[in-house]
């Protein structure tokens, strides 16, 4: 299993809490929707670190 770049990983975290607190701030997204928006974004990120 190839690692992720330190880079590729901070750029995921900043996307992911950017997206936490913007929901956060409005509640439009349930638990169950968050969660699968937060697995998008980190096998879209391990998608570009292949």
């Amino acid at each position: 299993m190839k690692e992720v770049s330190e880079k590729v990983m901070r750029n995921m975290i900043f996307e992911v809490l950017h997206v936490e607190r913007k929901n956060l701030r409005s509640k439009a997204k349930t638990d169950q929707r968050m969660a699968e928006e937060l697995a998008k974004i980190i096998v879209d990120y391990a998608k570009m670190s292949v």
